[in-house]
């Protein structure tokens, strides 16, 4: 392992994963780019998923466990994992999810050739409980683009991102356990002050979720996307304009 070469810190939070997580582990100690550390918390799993993570912590020194001592949830569990990154670069991974040996290599070489991006995410494929492949995203590639409603599973995944948290004030990458069900989309409008948003062209990651399931998730929490709009141009010096913020709600209704 190269130490002259930036650390990547993978967040991994954990809640009853044992169906996928052992296929989720595989992908991330098999990553091309080997200055990693793999960060997991068992958020208080009834299943085999404790078990899993001690199996691949004697394969893998790079993997470190912690448990909760009660369910905690995703907000809080995630919070815990930032406070213990020690790297340079941050990711976020399902732990349901796969990803591309090359991922990590492609989007670290993108950041470090683009000092003004503060986030790469990348295309996903979206696959079901059989790994069968349901769909694919077509995110902008573009900051600007991409600025116009920086989304979760709309404009960007956000399981797909890698950030350079030294473009960031210390404690901006701070989860709000009261912005569910766009948890998400609040870290994107954190970003926006302190770089550009980018997503590569590349199928890098296989998401286990329906892509559909994003547009209902925005007709049946609108008053919460109303919220995190406001909160977004009071708080996070992100001025999006009413209408494109909401377009994708829009074509939801309509089909369009």
């Amino acid at each position: 392992m190269n130490k002259d070469k930036p650390l990547i810190s993978i967040l991994l939070p954990v809640h009853n994963s044992g169906m996928y997580l052992e296929s989720c582990l595989e992908s991330l100690i098999k990553q091309t780019y080997k200055q990693i550390e793999i960060i997991a918390i068992d958020d208080f799993s009834n299943d085999n998923s404790r078990k899993i993570l001690n199996k691949f912590k004697k394969l893998d020194k790079r993997l470190k466990i912690y448990k909760n001592v009660k369910r905690y949830g995703i907000a809080v569990t995630l919070n815990r994992l930032i406070s213990k990154a020690k790297g340079q670069f941050v990711t976020v991974m399902s732990s349901d999810d796969i990803i591309a040996p090359q991922k990590l290599k492609k989007q670290i070489n993108y950041l470090l050739q683009n000092q003004n991006i503060v986030a790469v995410g990348s295309q996903c494929a979206f696959i079901n409980e059989f790994n069968k492949k349901i769909g694919f995203s077509n995110f902008p590639l573009e900051s600007e683009a991409i600025y116009q409603n920086p989304l979760h599973g709309i404009n960007m995944q956000f399981e797909t991102v890698l950030i350079n948290k030294s473009l960031l004030p210390k404690d901006i990458l701070k989860f709000n356990i009261n912005s569910r069900p766009f948890i998400f989309s609040d870290i994107f409008m954190k970003l926006i002050p302190y770089g550009k948003l980018a997503n590569l062209d590349e199928v890098l990651h296989l998401h286990r979720r329906n892509p559909n399931e994003y547009f209902e998730d925005l007709k049946k929490n609108i008053l919460s996307l109303f919220k995190l709009w406001l909160r977004s141009k009071t708080f996070y010096s992100y001025q999006p304009p009413f209408r494109s913020f909401f377009s994708p709600v829009i074509k939801s209704v309509y089909n369009i």
